[in-house]
């Protein structure tokens, strides 16, 4: 009798309750998600703060929506590294300018740009950062000519 009346108390506490366990266990998984993501952070810079290399990257790419992310590259040792960021706080201003980037010397793939960091480098900079001038020509339709441009890659 008592095993019957246990059960049955136990199986209606959980019927009447149903949405507070429910939320409850909803409140601890999103806590544990928060813990978890903070510690990941936590780890992340304490990385990059062991980075050595210092240079000059250039925004190359931006894509903003449910999968946001930035796209730039660098130059180390004569070799040029893409990499990509995903934050939240970037928009379609940076696209195209200069910022520091900090990459680990043995491997450049592991590196962080510096959106807060916006440099506007000279040529002499730019060139100590690896970056190269190129002289390309545009054909113009209308006049029927190549139109002599510049950039720096």
């Amino acid at each position: 009798m008592k095993e019957e009346r246990e059960k049955k108390s136990y199986s209606t506490f959980l019927k009447e309750n149903e949405g507070k366990i429910m939320l409850a266990i909803t409140i601890i998984f999103i806590s544990l998600i928060m813990i978890y993501s903070n510690i990941n952070e936590k780890e992340y810079y304490k990385k990059i703060n062991d980075f050595q290399g210092k240079t000059v990257g250039k925004v190359y790419s931006i894509r903003l929506g449910k999968s946001s992310y930035l796209k730039y590259y660098f130059h180390d040792n004569d070799k040029k590294y893409y990499s990509e960021a995903r934050y939240s706080e970037y928009t379609f201003d940076n696209f195209g300018k200069y910022y520091r980037v900090i990459f680990n010397e043995k491997n450049p793939s592991e590196n962080h740009i510096y959106l807060n960091k916006e440099i506007k480098p000279d040529s002499i900079a730019l060139t100590k950062a690896g970056f190269k001038y190129v002289i390309y020509y545009d054909y113009d339709i209308p006049t029927n000519t190549y139109i002599k441009k510049h950039k720096w890659e």
